[in-house]
């Protein structure tokens, strides 16, 4: 038996291309060895239970090539606390890496200098295997801002729920399953937390990749008890089946890439960083300008930012720089950051309520020149939306505007806001305005046309009010974004909110 399992392989060796030259009714049909992430080595994400059954035709190759025993004895010579066990489908794996895709080798050793120092500082505070290093290379290329088809993120490829679960923040601006020293904390607590269940670094490795569930059904299939991986290997699911021997081909090749004549163009290394807190909106784009930095650098050194930006809300974000850049910030901090601030402007262009869907000016001799209110109409059984407009001197496309209806269909009861001209007598409207006091107060414009020049100060003789009505999703932050940064602050001292809460059909009014 020994004999026969030793044939097959030697026989099973993967070079720079291989076919099936028939299918076997028990296997698969074909193999696909392609790749589930843009730069990843997930390679067989298909049932690979009788892989050692499929005939193969071998093709030899100009690039060396090893024999079994050798890289047998390699991995008992590189083996520690995990198990590095050989057989055909770590030879199949191994083949693939420093054969059939060098080119991904290449890349990934060009990368380990900058992150293999960061995993090995929090795998031996964790008190864990420095060979879990090798992991974030299964799981990412060491991409920080790598996002798989499954919408797993970042150099460990945190799912959404598991990294709530270790509190890695994601919202719109961060996510801190792209910051590599987080996400290594955060990996470091689950792979340790793995283990508790399991009490086998082979099967942590497989719970990380499908979860501590699949891995229990696999153990009960398997007639229940202590297993190892290789016992439970028929009944993992397909990627599963693998994700150990990649790990296994990985530190094979990252410690014997020489022997393989496998070199990297490039060597690269962590930037040596400063950092400084944050208690502002931030463009990056503008922080890298004052700081004679590219944009992309910046970005690279804090690959959790989404957005190239941070909102006015943040508050001692930790921002990094490079080292070097420490004492032009220490001389010209105020500055720097002031010049970096995102601006706001008086007038903002937003989805909802656009400067361009403002009331038109009146003419400049009438007494109500430059003023208008805000008002809420109830539609009427029979009204018609040209109607309401001419009734209110505005538009049909004012009215689709400012509530944002894609059609002129109205029904009964619904409510339309609008900004009307006010009236030059101190009598109001019959619908009531939906402002912040109870009493009708007249706004004044000034010069809509030039109100995003550098004179609009001078232009505005008062504040402009802007009615926005809240759609599911909404928050006060992501409305003050559309709105060019108005302060959320001041959005709820206008609309006397007393929290950050909001609803749909809520109507807020943004001055």
């Amino acid at each position: 038996m020994k004999h026969a399992l030793r044939s097959v392989f030697r026989l099973f060796i993967f070079t720079t291309s291989f076919f099936i030259t028939q299918s076997v009714v028990a296997g698969p049909k074909q193999i696909n060895p392609k790749l589930i992430l843009t730069d990843s080595i997930r390679i067989f994400a298909v049932d690979t239970t009788n892989f050692l059954t499929l005939p193969l035709v071998v093709r030899q190759d100009s690039v060396p090539m090893e024999p079994d025993e050798i890289i047998q004895d390699r991995l008992s010579c590189l083996q520690r606390e995990i198990p590095l066990h050989f057989n055909a489908y770590v030879r199949a794996h191994i083949d693939y890496f420093t054969i059939r895709n060098r080119k991904y080798s290449k890349r990934v050793l060009a990368r380990q200098n900058v992150y293999f120092p960061l995993f090995e500082k929090y795998l031996a505070q964790y008190n864990l295997p420095d060979e879990f290093k090798y992991l974030a290379v299964v799981e990412s290329a060491l991409l920080p801002r790598a996002v798989s088809s499954a919408k797993a993120v970042g150099l460990w490829q945190f799912m959404t729920p598991t990294a709530g679960d270790f509190r890695l923040k994601q919202n719109e601006y961060v996510d801190e399953r792209m910051d590599p020293e987080k996400a290594t904390i955060a990996a470091c607590k689950y792979i340790k937390q793995l283990y508790r269940i399991f009490g086998d670094w082979e099967l942590v490795m497989a719970a990380y990749n499908c979860g501590p569930g699949n891995i229990k059904k696999a153990i009960a299939r398997a007639g229940g008890g202590k297993k190892t991986f290789w016992q439970i290997f028929p009944y993992l699911p397909k990627e599963t089946r693998g994700y150990v021997p990649s790990f296994t081909a990985i530190t094979y090749m990252m410690n014997h890439s020489r022997e393989h004549e496998i070199f990297p163009d490039t060597l690269l290394f962590a930037t040596q960083t400063d950092t400084i807190l944050i208690n502002q909106s931030l463009d990056l784009e503008r922080l890298a300008v004052q700081l004679e930095l590219s944009k992309d650098e910046l970005i690279n050194l804090n690959p959790e930012i989404r957005k190239a930006i941070l909102p006015a809300t943040i508050r001692n974000y930790p921002l990094k720089v490079p080292v070097q850049k420490r004492e032009i910030i220490a001389l010209n901090r105020a500055a720097i950051l002031d010049s970096a601030r995102i601006p706001v402007y008086v007038l903002p262009e937003a989805k909802t309520m656009m400067a361009a869907a403002l009331p038109p000016k009146p003419a400049p001799d009438s007494a109500a020149a430059d003023s208008v209110l805000l008002v809420d109409y109830v539609v009427k059984r029979g009204d018609i939306m040209q109607e309401i407009a001419q009734k209110h001197r505005v538009t049909v496309a004012q009215i689709k505007a400012w509530n944002q209806l894609k059609s002129t269909h109205l029904v009964a009861g619904q409510k339309i806001s609008m900004l009307i001209p006010a009236p030059a007598a101190e009598s109001a409207p019959e619908t009531e305005p939906i402002i912040a006091e109870k009493k009708k107060t007249p706004v004044t414009l000034a010069s809509v046309d030039n109100a995003h020049s550098q004179s609009r100060r001078n232009q505005i003789e008062q504040e402009v009010k802007l009615i926005h009505a809240v759609q599911q999703g909404d928050t006060l932050w992501n409305i003050s974004k559309r709105y060019n940064n108005i302060p959320v602050e001041r959005i709820k001292k206008v609309n006397k909110l007393k929290s950050d809460e909001i609803k749909p059909g809520q109507k807020l009014v943004i001055i």
